[in-house]
């Protein structure tokens, strides 16, 4: 295996550079070659021994050696990018762009731009640009095309699937906890009180809510955790709720199962199908300029049966001048993959740079049948125009300006005929790849784990199995058990074991006689009763205003609005997360820059006017009531 080189860092690049400011980073002379360390040898050889590849960085050796002007350094790298397929120099890009001043901003982010074209961030300030000089409708136009990149491209679908479903799985956790909770709180003190009463009429309150509490907690005591005690809430939540309550606990269920199973499972997933995959991590960091030795030692002990790691490896060739290692791996390439079309294109670049036009047209077609990519049809055009088939010359290059317009003209204004650029680092491969090993091969999610961690964690079917007997036994014993409950006037307790007389599960004895028989009650007693229900009613209307402004998911319960308590529920945990991460739960500030904020704002600004106008609906119908 020939030697490979110790790579150096994209980051290292930017801290270097931006640390040291730019009057510093022109200073900083090339190193010298390894060879010229060694002492000349005194005797002359016999016969040329032929020098060995000096690996060195193109990227950070044309940064030196450019002119000490943003303008130098970016020509100087705009031609390596494009030659060699490197794809986006973010470091060089960042660093262009920062150490623009305030007049020529916009002229460095069109220079940064040719260095990193698909860099979010850079897409983002270029939208700004356009909007503050008064091109409204090309800032327009280039948000919307920006968008569909970013949708589009690798690393993006990573941030933006990482972190939708970890949201989603905090939501979701959240919202179905939090409203079995409040409908189990809302039902505790008659469920103890009935509990009480099965093993003595005459236990104490305090004893009675000891009790129950007991019950709930003891799922902690057996190993089933936290969703053990989830699934007791929902049980006491089910037994005393009514029909319309019924129907969105079984909605609050179905989202909890959902959330501690399979969308644990996928957050967990997204979060880490990187990690899980030595090889892509290796091949992505090696791609991005920030990989290590071992990163390349791990490439290298697979790269005769790994397409990624031949990829990657070839770029690494290519990128610190190796070419006769990037030749060589490429015919290693073409002999085990003979039909991939970056092999294809790139090989026949090697062919048409020696002048053997034929060879790589016939790759060039090829590869052209399989993919689409602009910078694949420049290469054929230029075979072409060599043999004079202006025809097919034209059409290809149309062709390849409607795939990448700013991609052609880059390459054209370089004026050279004889040019042809390599294909970047193929990342759909990487796509399939990490499909198949985060579909297939990952392991199970353990954040299940840590909220349930018994029985009810084993899998979606136990807990749905969980949820099933409690909403059946809650059915059966609702036919015979008798409830307590609440008069809705006065608040007393309601219930046939310690009343004589009980008319409803509304009204208790006494207000029953006094709203439905008032003839039968002494008229100055009966105002005066009256009276001080009128006071209670008034206090119990201002602290249920205030609940409902101050306790999420209060205003939809106070106006008989369940399922408004729970979409609020679910607005109201989106709105702390988003406060708590505003640019994502997993970060990206290089590659997506102001964009991941923004996105986030875009949607807790949404979440906010939903949350308000769901707790002024319920304010309104609690006033009407």
């Amino acid at each position: 295996m020939v030697h490979r080189i110790r790579l150096t860092a994209s980051l290292a690049f930017c801290v270097l550079l931006s640390s040291a400011g730019p009057a510093a980073a022109q200073d900083v002379a090339p190193s010298p070659p390894l060879a010229e360390s060694a002492a000349p040898s005194e005797v002359a050889l016999p016969v040329a021994v032929p020098t060995p590849e000096i690996p060195r960085d193109r990227v950070v050796e044309a940064w030196r050696s450019a002119q000490p002007t943003s303008h130098g350094r970016a020509a100087a790298l705009l031609r390596l990018r494009l030659e060699y397929g490197l794809g986006d120099l973010r470091a060089p890009a960042q660093v262009i762009h920062a150490a623009a001043v305030t007049e020529d901003a916009a002229e460095a982010t069109e220079l940064a731009r040719d260095l990193a074209p698909r860099m979010p961030a850079l897409q983002w300030i270029h939208v700004q640009d356009l909007w503050h000089g008064g091109e409204r409708g090309a800032a327009v136009k280039a948000f919307g095309a920006m968008l569909w990149e970013t949708a589009h491209q690798l690393e993006s679908q990573r941030w933006l699937l990482a972190n939708g479903l970890f949201v989603a799985w905090i939501v979701s956790l959240t919202t179905a906890c939090a409203f079995i909770a409040m409908l189990g709180l809302k039902a505790f003190a008659h469920a103890a009180h009935d509990l009480g009463d099965v093993f003595s009429l005459e236990m104490p309150s305090f004893a009675r809510w000891a009790l129950l509490a007991s019950i709930v907690l003891m799922p902690l005591c057996v190993g089933e955790g936290f969703a053990g005690t989830v699934l007791v809430g929902f049980a006491i939540a089910f037994l005393y709720g009514k029909g319309r309550e019924r129907g969105v606990l079984l909605m609050a269920a179905t989202l909890w199962i959902v959330a501690l199973h399979p969308l644990s499972q996928w957050a967990s997933i997204a979060t880490t199908v990187v990690e899980v995959d030595p090889i892509t991590r290796s091949a992505l960091a090696v791609t991005q300029g920030t990989g290590s030795r071992a990163d390349v030692e791990r490439l290298e002990a697979v790269v005769g049966e790994d397409l990624v790691a031949a990829h990657a490896l070839a770029y690494l060739a290519r990128r610190f001048g190796m070419d006769r290692q990037a030749m060589a791996d490429l015919d290693a390439m073409a002999e085990r993959w003979p039909a991939d079309p970056v092999v294809l294109a790139n090989r026949a670049n090697i062919e048409m740079r020696a002048g053997n036009t034929e060879p790589a047209m016939s790759r060039y077609e090829r590869a052209a049948t399989q993919i689409e990519s602009a910078t694949l049809l420049f290469d054929l055009s230029q075979a072409y125009a060599t043999v004079f088939r202006m025809e097919e010359y034209e059409t290809s290059l149309a062709r390849a300006q409607r795939i990448d317009d700013r991609e052609v003209q880059a390459l054209s204004r370089l004026s050279d005929s004889k040019l042809v650029a390599d294909l970047a680092f193929p990342l759909e491969i990487l796509r399939d790849r990490m499909r198949a090993r985060g579909l297939v091969e990952a392991p199970s999610a353990r954040l299940a784990e840590w909220i349930a961690p018994g029985l009810l964690g084993a899998g979606w079917s136990a807990t749905a199995i969980g949820f099933a007997v409690v909403v059946l036994a809650g059915w059966m014993l609702s036919r015979g058990f008798d409830r307590s409950s609440a008069c809705t006037r006065c608040g007393h307790r309601i219930c046939s074991r310690c009343e004589s007389a009980v008319w409803s599960d509304e009204l208790c004895d006494g207000c029953h006689h006094l709203f439905k028989n008032p003839e039968s009650t002494d008229a100055k007693l009966r105002m005066a009763r009256l009276h001080a229900l009128s006071i209670r009613e008034s206090r119990i209307h201002g602290l249920t205003s205030l609940g409902s402004i101050v306790v999420p998911g209060f205003a939809g319960l106070a106006s008989r609005r369940p399922d408004r308590a729970l979409l609020g529920l679910a607005l109201f945990a989106w709105i702390v997360t988003w406060v708590r991460w505003p640019a994502g739960v997993l970060v990206d500030p290089l590659w997506l820059g102001a964009l991941a904020p923004l996105l986030f704002t875009v949607l807790g600004g949404i979440a906010v006017i939903g949350y308000v106008a769901i707790v002024a609906g319920g304010l309104v119908a609690i006033r009407n009531r």
